[in-house]
């Protein structure tokens, strides 16, 4: 009786069928084979027959943490040990003769695109990891063990692996057995005359250098196989799919490794750690990482024996850098000991490289971007650059963690003891973190730690604490520069924005968890004028967002602390409105300031350049570039100072982005261009920013009175268009500046066809480096540095108080934002300042009265 006849059978059968145990139904077979051969197989493992009403396929694709793609399963019934199978339609026709049901686009899977199967809209049952890319089942056939049993959550040991298009057990239920194990191939680790081989030790294979001497200069492999034998450490299926071993007797030599990997590109094992194996294949160089590849699954366990100690890591007198001390470890169980100092340089969040969330550290300090310091192109940032890649350590777990969840950190986020309404279990950027344990492998450029343990707070130490207000002492006003983070109103029943476009909250539940942290942000750092930016560009009517955000600010001032915010009448009808705006860009700048404190005597917009330079075509014609860029023009008012009658002109300020191209970043290096890549690594249109800073500097000129420069320039402390502002000269620098070809200001030609070559500076001071050196503002790529800026003229100087960044934002986790993105439902949302923003806001204090 084939599978088809058997439903039909099932179907008249169906009005008997009263049982609804649904936890004796379950996914029992899993097909990703090769090209369209994908199939599914669910079967009623229990002694009574179910129908199944109410259950659903569904499934979850390119690492979402939502399930889409459904299938329902309605008016299908089964009896016991009974199966119904579903065939991509597309399928070879043995696998299709199989199937009950075909065409779904349920059977569109990849090998990471978890499949659930629900029961009256719950979550019953489940293979994959869900908001993971990893590929846990690709170019495999894998059936349940006899054992098993639903599971909301992935269990790989429920599963035992087959061989790419292997469809033999698909259609009758006959689960997985140990003795299916494919760690017992018939391998049997002796050689033909029956005598043992002659192991080659770990040590011998890693070797003391970079590369494993087994493999000749010039090759990835090595052209001979090896027995090898030693303990297993770790066993992995997401990361990394294979296993790691590691010495039964470690060597005497610190520089040779006792542990290496064995690469399987399997997603299941029977293997355990603490098992003794003996492994035959060739030695591997794969992207830097010394591995070990078996021949068809040539492995087998000896025996079992204590999980190796993690070995603390320890920096030798002879490594010239912390990624040789690493390398003296690849492959082996670590700890990571508090003398070892090792920093926070990139807290936990997503990682677009790896495309899963993960943190990084930095052995001894935080690694800061290479032109904080050190003029872009210098032989310095250079350096710097070098000793960035060689002190870090990505910390990962082999399968991706699960939205809002730090496995190794479980506590994170979710203590509140003294209740002010911030959590006291966080991970912030410069931290030490110790007592991490795992395994050290590489991939994707880095040295990775995969945890395999829990630490707790005890094994962080906050370098650089939370504080509720900036600390930069009391003059008489301070200002300061705060990036709002797309606070947009338009969605929310505020005015429209005249680009129709939405960069911020998604919800309105997001928009009032965005909108509380920022104003309690803005209250506890109490300046008398602060510069916005990316604020929406909507206007100055009731609904406009600035308006908004006084109104909200000014319910926790007192009377005499209110807040107002500078209008701009744009249209020049005689009124600042919802059809007003600064610039040609859906987010905008904006200055709000408190009147008891300054005066509002000047309101002025200051244009930046655009750029309208020759399009850029590739070799077959299409447009690459079209020659047109914009900048967001620059606010910049003038107030009296209340107690002292000092003139003070304060301008706002958002440089264009790197992250978007100019002309200089398409054109190839014959026209002056740079061709796409970034060799000083001042990203994106640095050109463009330079020319926005000489029209700054010379709109400055014509302004008499105190000034400061204040705002997120996209640029570093030391990268040209800061340079420009502040104390550039060829000769100082030794370097040239150049500023972006054909860029025009309110329709006027500012530099032609050739850009210009900038040979003077405006002679600003960059205030709080003057206090703190070693500042930053912002986060990026496991760097930190300054792209919020305040400078200030030279005669202010004697006026200032201090200055300083604080560190509210850019220092913590993205899971502390307002956004649902990456969290679980039940991840806690907390109303503080604490990453309120994604760049800390720079604080400028300044006595006027003597």
């Amino acid at each position: 009786m084939n599978q088809r006849t058997k439903l039909i059978i099932c179907a008249w059968l169906g009005a008997m069928f009263t049982s609804y145990v649904q936890a004796d139904v379950l996914i029992s077979e899993y097909i990703e084979g090769s090209g369209y051969n994908k199939a599914l197989e669910i079967v009623n493992t229990g002694a009574e027959p179910v129908s199944l009403d109410g259950y659903t396929l569904k499934k979850s694709t390119n690492g979402a943490t939502t399930w889409g793609v459904s299938l329902p399963l309605d008016g299908y019934q089964l009896a016991s040990e009974q199966t119904l199978v579903i065939v991509n339609s597309r399928a070879e026709e043995s696998l299709l003769s199989q199937a009950d049901i075909t065409g779904s686009a349920i059977t569109g899977f990849n090998g990471n695109d978890p499949i659930g199967l629900f029961f009256n809209g719950a979550l019953h049952d489940v293979i994959g990891v869900v908001g993971s890319t990893a590929y846990w089942g690709k170019d495999v056939t894998l059936i349940r063990r006899e054992t098993s049993q639903a599971s909301e959550e992935y269990q790989p040991e429920q599963w035992q692996e087959y061989a790419t298009d292997d469809f033999s057990g698909l259609g009758e239920w006959a689960p997985a057995t140990d003795d299916d194990s494919s760690s017992e191939s018939g391998f049997t680790c002796t050689l033909p005359n029956g005598q043992d081989p002659d192991f080659t030790p770990i040590y011998d294979i890693q070797g003391s250098g970079s590369r494993s001497p087994l493999v000749p200069r010039g090759a990835n492999q090595s052209p001979d196989s090896y027995y090898v034998k030693g303990v297993v450490s770790a066993v992995t299926y997401g990361l990394t799919k294979g296993f790691y071993l590691q010495s039964l007797q470690a060597d005497s030599d610190i520089h040779t490794s006792e542990g290496v990997f064995v690469f399987t590109n399997q997603s299941q094992s029977n293997l355990q750690p603490g098992d003794v194996v003996c492994v035959q294949g060739i030695v591997q160089e794969y992207y830097q990482l010394t591995q070990l590849v078996p021949n068809d699954q040539n492995w087998k366990v000896l025996g079992h024996q204590q999980v190796p100690q993690a070995q603390d890591i320890e920096v030798d007198s002879s490594d010239k850098s912390f990624a040789e001390t690493l390398e003296r470890y690849e492959g082996m169980l670590v700890r990571l000991p508090m003398s070892l100092d090792m920093r926070i340089t990139r807290t936990f969040g997503f990682d677009y490289d790896a495309y899963r969330n993960n943190m990084v550290l930095a052995q001894g300090q935080v690694n800061y971007h290479p032109n904080q310091f050190y003029p872009a192109a210098s032989e310095q940032s250079q350096a710097t650059q070098r000793a960035n890649q060689q002190r870090t350590l990505v910390i990962e777990t082999d399968n991706q963690a699960s939205g809002g969840d730090i496995p190794y950190y479980p506590d994170f986020a979710r203590v509140d003891r003294d209740q002010d309404g911030s959590a006291d279990d966080y991970l912030r950027i410069n931290d030490t973190i110790a007592n991490l344990e795992g395994v050290i492998t590489y991939s994707y450029s880095n040295y990775r730690l995969l945890v395999n343990n829990i630490i707790s707070e005890q094994d962080i130490t906050h370098n650089t604490p939370r504080t509720d207000s900036p600390q930069v002492g009391k003059g008489d006003v301070r200002i300061a520069s705060f990036n709002v983070l797309n606070y947009f109103t338009s969605p929310f029943n505020g005015d429209p924005n005249q680009f129709g476009s939405n960069r911020g909250a998604e919800s309105y539940r997001e928009f009032e968890r965005q909108q509380e942290k920022i104003v309690t942000a803005l209250d506890h750092l109490d300046a008398d004028i602060v510069g916005l930016m990316e604020i929406e560009n909507n206007g100055f009517g009731d609904g406009a967002a600035i308006r908004q955000l006084v109104t909200q600010l000014n319910l926790r001032q007192s009377d005499y602390d209110q807040y107002d915010f500078v209008r701009v009448d744009s249209n020049q009808d005689g009124v600042a409105d919802e059809n007003d705006s600064v610039g040609t860009d859906a987010i905008a700048v904006g200055v709000i300031y408190r009147p008891h404190k300054v005066s509002l005597q000047t309101t002025r917009v200051i244009a930046m350049p655009e750029q309208n330079a020759p399009s850029i075509r590739d070799s077959d014609g299409n447009v690459i570039d079209n020659g047109h860029h914009q900048q967001r023009d620059s606010l910049a008012p003038t107030f009296r100072v209340i107690n002292s009658g000092d003139v003070l002109t304060v301008a706002v300020n958002h440089f264009k982005s790197k992250g978007s191209k100019c002309w200089e970043d398409n054109a190839p290096v014959s026209d002056g261009g740079q061709a796409g890549s970034d060799p000083d690594q001042q990203g994106s249109c640095e050109n463009f920013r330079v020319a926005a800073a000489v029209a700054l500097g010379d709109a400055l000129q014509n302004i008499d009175g105190y000034k400061v420069v204040l705002g997120d320039m996209n640029s570093y402390a030391k990268e040209d268009p800061i340079l420009v502002l502040t104390d550039y000269s060829q000769d100082k620098y030794d370097k040239k500046i150049h500023a972006a070809r054909n860029t025009y200001i309110a329709g006027q030609q500012q530099f032609g066809d050739a850009g210009a070559t900038i040979t003077h500076s405006y002679g600003y001071l960059n205030a709080v480096p003057m206090y703190h050196p070693k500042s930053w503002s912002y986060s990026y790529n496991n760097t930190v540095g300054t792209l919020d800026h305040i400078l200030i003229s030279p005669d202010l100087k004697s006026r200032v108080v201090g200055a300083n960044e604080w560190h509210i934002n850019a220092d913590e986790s993205t899971l502390f934002d307002y956004t649902d993105d990456n969290k679980a439902d039940d991840f806690p949302h907390y109303g503080d300042q604490f990453r309120a923003s994604d760049h800390n806001p720079a604080v400028l204090e300044l006595r006027f009265q003597e």
